[in-house]
């Protein structure tokens, strides 16, 4: 078992910030290919130096280098690269493909980010075909007609490579670079639901090309080395940058109605944006509920139980928006590239840190300031307190409960260096980054009705009061009985509320928890009935505390 220094002492670690340059110190052929073909200016320093090293792999592997140079080619041809969600992974292997005498093999892990990649292919002219599940044969037969003929890219997912037929045909067509993108799902889902993902060091042994290159954002030392196991054998060439994101501002929203939360933000925050539900019952039910507040030609929702159609016409009336909002799950969360998303909501927490950087990362892809909130709730918060410290899982809870900067949090949990924070609600402290003020709002009601109402009372008219607040914030009714009824549970769990005994049987009090509310009775909204049973309350309580201290003769002396 190799530790983090072996696996990474082959590495290159490039910080993104660029030294002193101009464009015409970068006019290689490289550059030259991605301008005419993607029509941008200049190439990063960390993408030249993935796609020299791609080059240099090819070029040992034809024999074209001499034996000093050769062992280290050799070695980067085997490499993962980790870089930002945003900082050009796509243009990594599509560049180098412009100019490699033979085709690219690129595996996605969803048909939404192939989809996606292959609009964004056709756009810039670059010819690539599609390998999925439900082809005929025909449209495979098609496919490698094209490939025969010049086809720069072929897509493909770990699942139809496990076709032995598909394989021995793609070995036969001279694939120069395989590149295996989002690759920290070997770790994540080659363990659980996708063991396919697991048979992909298999499959590149018996294409055997002389590049493999996998690309992910996010991969904690524990997952790293897991890919570099599965794909290379263990021993792999890294080329690591700064996962940070400085233009993403993280805030964490303590919620006791997530929902209610969601809504809010969703009224509030700037579009477009995304809204991660966790599971599709969510994300249907999240789209629904904001089709009623926002315009039901503004909402939709996206997950892994649309047709091929559906998700294509998604995701293209998506692309095309610029004031729209999407109830997703993971199945849109990785690689798909809406440069222009303001605003990203986890209205479900993620499984594990990396899921929530890669999903928080599709915002503000265009380098303009976006925002990712994370909705977190008292549930949550006991469901991710129960992992091992130090787990990726456990980070979640960190960065959600961190009383200092949550951007430090995530890079801790990424082996980052030191920044220095450029936004999050914890070192801006700034307005409020919660609604626990409906927290505030429920309890300051009950004190003021103190033992005067019963639970279905309690709930009837806190669903009027906050409706009536949140009309004259947001101009409409947001507030149903259900959540009305989540929040009031949520607090009574946590002991801010409590139910009476005799003699107010079942009346609902103010808890053993303060929640920043003065614990008094207000009299000015008392009856004169409440303020007697107020009072015999009190005299009652004196009475028998001082038949606790002392003989009886003590209270009639």
């Amino acid at each position: 078992m190799c530790n983090e220094n072996d696996l990474l002492k082959e590495g290159v670690d490039y910080p993104l910030v660029c030294a002193d340059w101009t464009e015409a110190d970068f006019d290689d052929e490289a550059t030259l290919a991605a301008k005419e073909a993607f029509g941008i200016k200049f190439l990063f320093p960390w993408q030249r130096i993935v796609i020299a090293n791609i080059m240099d792999a090819v070029r040992a592997g034809n024999d074209e280098m001499e034996q000093s140079e050769l062992n280290d080619s050799v070695c980067k041809g085997r490499q993962i690269v980790l870089l930002p969600t945003g900082a050009g992974k796509s243009l990594c292997f599509l560049t180098p493909a412009l100019l490699l005498d033979g085709p690219t093999l690129v595996i996605y892990p969803l048909l939404a980010l192939m989809s996606d990649q292959k609009r964004r292919m056709d756009a810039g002219h670059l010819e690539a075909v599609e390998f999925r599940g439900g082809q005929s044969a025909e449209e495979r037969e098609e496919n490698f007609r094209r490939i025969n003929e010049g086809a720069k890219i072929i897509l493909a997912n770990p699942e139809v490579l496990q076709n032995e037929g598909l394989l021995s045909r793609l070995c036969t067509c001279g694939i120069k670079h395989i590149a295996i993108d989002e690759a920290h799902c070997v770790s994540e889902w080659g363990d659980s639901f996708r063991p396919a993902y697991l048979t992909l060091g298999e499959m590149i042994r018996k294409i055997n090309p002389p590049v493999v290159t996998a690309f992910t954002a996010t991969a904690s030392f524990t997952v790293l080395q897991r890919v570099s196991e599965v794909l290379f054998g263990g021993e792999a060439h890294i080329v690591r940058s700064d996962s940070d994101r400085p233009n993403i501002h993280y805030t964490v929203v303590n919620a006791y109605a997530k929902k209610r939360a969601a809504v809010r933000l969703a009224l509030t925050e700037q579009k477009p944006m995304l809204i991660f539900c966790g599971t599709r019952k969510n994300a249907e039910d999240m789209a629904r509920e904001l089709s009623v507040c926002c315009g039901r030609g503004k909402v939709r929702f996206y997950h892994a139980g649309l047709s091929r159609e559906e998700k294509k016409d998604t995701e293209k009336w998506f692309h095309g928006k610029t004031d729209a909002i999407m109830a997703v799950t993971c199945a849109y969360g990785m690689g798909v590239d809406k440069q222009d998303v303001r605003t990203v909501i986890h209205y479900a927490p993620p499984p594990n840190v990396e899921s929530y950087i890669q999903e928080a990362g599709r915002a503000a892809r265009d380098g303009k300031i976006g925002n990712a909130f994370l909705i977190w709730g008292p549930d949550d918060s006991h469901r991710f307190s129960l992992y091992p410290k130090g787990s990726r899982q456990r980070a979640v809870f960190d960065f959600a409960e961190s009383q200092t900067c949550r951007r430090q949090v995530l890079l801790d949990a990424l082996n980052g260096e030191q920044a220095v924070c450029d936004g999050c609600d914890v070192c801006e402290r700034g307005k409020p980054a919660d609604f626990a003020d409906d927290a505030s709002f429920v309890q300051d009601f009950v004190l003021r009705n103190r033992k005067c109402m019963d639970r279905e009372e309690i709930c009837e008219n806190l669903l009027e009061n906050l409706n009536r607040r949140d009309v004259l914030r947001f101009g409409m009714r947001i507030w149903e009985e259900d959540d009305v009824v989540e929040l009031f549970t949520s607090m009574m769990k946590e002991k801010y509320l409590r139910m009476c005994l005799w003699p107010w049987f079942r009346k609902i009090d103010c808890g053993t928890r303060k929640s920043g509310v003065p614990q008094k009775i207000n009299r000015k909204y008392l009856s004169k009935r409440w303020r007697r049973m107020a009072f015999w309350e009190n005299r009652t309580a004196s009475f028998l505390k001082k038949i606790r201290q002392g003989p009886l003769e003590s209270l009639f002396g």
